[in-house]
């Protein structure tokens, strides 16, 4: 491989022996998500998809990288993916010959062509070649058209090539993002110990938080007892911020990132993070106060935090999200909340890789629209119940109720 690929690595690239490998799940969980994506092409009447998310190409086989290349240079556009056929149980990942140490590190795959350049046109000839030889080239082709990798100019080159072959491109986001809803009970494990890094966290928020220390410094601390403990980078910017508090309440902050600004006597902290372990993330977010919390905050966390009790309680596996909407909709009008600025939602969490941990199942308190969605056993959201009160939860949905995963109190607690 060393002359094969002279200018196209650092160095001598070589897989990596097996005992240094760190997979994630056993090969049988990955042989049977493969049959779960091919069941599901076979109903979409897809023959081969081409599979781009890093998130999806990690839950097929466990290939995690650093780098992505989706915003690089244009003479250098990043054509990488995993081929998966209908009618064959193996799969074939093509990318660059520098990731052949990392496919032996972190995937299970056994069949990864490596690019002969970096140019798009002969890359491509190589990857259309290659399938063609395999036969699986002139059916109909799925690409994930919501996928933030490859880019627009680089999706389109990659769509061409398949429609010179005689392919028929359609849109397989959809069924790539659904095939992945359910967790296993591999996955469900990796969520509860991603929990637990995040609870670690808010123990070290309780802990080093006072005024003087910026919100990079608590960030910093905060993220190295969570890698102490076996965590990992995630796959957002944590927000970390510090406010001033108007009338009993923070002053908003929307999405920012932490700073140099450094906490002040009396500063609202919002403190929202993810545990991550085997980038399967857990999402706990909870608001600290430098001295002691005003009364009517802490009256407000108190009804926004009974939420997550009824949320638990009375929230099931195989209810519609209009049934779980009116639920939150009777508690939020008995504690006065429903009339108040806020909201009560969640989205689906669990495998993520850089830029998002965001999932694509989402549902909202005040939706007039899809509400005929199923809660399915062993799915996994957060829960967020954001009423001027930073609380959020990790939900993961059974027959008889909904298990909340952090053990880190709701109650807005004074530090420092």
């Amino acid at each position: 491989m060393a002359d094969r690929f002279i200018g196209m690595t650092p160095g001598v690239m070589e897989p990596w022996p097996a005992e240094l490998a760190d997979i994630a799940f056993p090969p049988h969980e990955y042989k049977r998500r493969l049959d779960v994506l091919r069941k599901a092409m076979a109903e979409a009447r897809i023959d081969m998809v081409y599979l781009t998310t890093p998130d999806c190409v990690a839950w097929l086989h466990g290939y995690v990288a650093s780098w992505y290349k989706s915003n690089g240079p244009m003479r250098y556009p990043q054509l990488y993916g995993t081929a998966v056929h209908v009618d064959h149980d193996h799969f074939i990942h093509f990318d660059n010959p520098t990731e052949l140490p990392v496919l032996g590190k972190t995937s299970v795959s056994k069949d990864n062509r490596f690019f002969p350049a970096r140019d798009a046109a002969p890359t491509l000839a190589f990857v259309m070649g290659e399938l063609k030889a395999m036969g699986w080239l002139g059916g109909t082709v799925g690409m994930e058209y919501w996928s933030y990798l490859p880019n627009r100019a680089v999706q389109t080159m990659i769509e061409g090539a398949f429609l010179a072959e005689s392919c028929r491109v359609v849109d397989c986001s959809a069924l790539s993002r659904r095939v992945r809803r359910v967790k296993s009970s591999y996955e469900i494990a990796h969520i509860e110990k991603a929990v637990e890094l995040a609870d670690i966290g808010h123990e070290t928020v309780m802990r080093v938080a006072r005024p003087g220390v910026t919100e990079l410094e608590l960030y910093g601390e905060v993220m190295r007892d969570i890698m102490a403990a076996g965590g990992e980078a995630p796959a957002l910017v944590h927000s970390f911020t510090s406010s001033p508090v108007i009338d009993g309440r923070p002053l908003g902050c929307g999405h920012a990132m932490m700073g140099r600004k450094k906490m002040q006597p009396g500063d609202f902290l919002k403190i929202d993070l993810c545990g991550v372990y085997h980038r399967y993330h857990g999402n706990v977010q909870r608001g600290y106060i430098l001295g002691e919390p005003p009364k009517a905050m802490v009256e407000r966390h108190k009804k926004a935090a009974g939420a997550f009790e009824v949320f638990g309680r009375e929230v099931k596996a195989g209810m519609t999200v209009a049934q779980v909407n009116a639920i939150m909709k009777r508690y939020y009008e008995g504690v006065g909340l429903l009339s108040e600025p806020g909201w009560a939602l969640g989205y689906e969490i669990g495998l993520s890789l850089q830029p998002d941990w965001v999932g694509d199942f989402y549902f909202n308190m005040r939706d007039d629209r899809w509400l005929d969605r199923v809660f399915e056993e062993n799915m996994v959201t957060n829960f967020e119940s954001m009423f001027n009160t930073w609380l959020v939860d990790t939900c993961v949905y059974g027959k008889t109720g909904t298990r909340i995963l952090s053990k880190t109190p709701f109650m807005v607690r004074g530090v420092g």
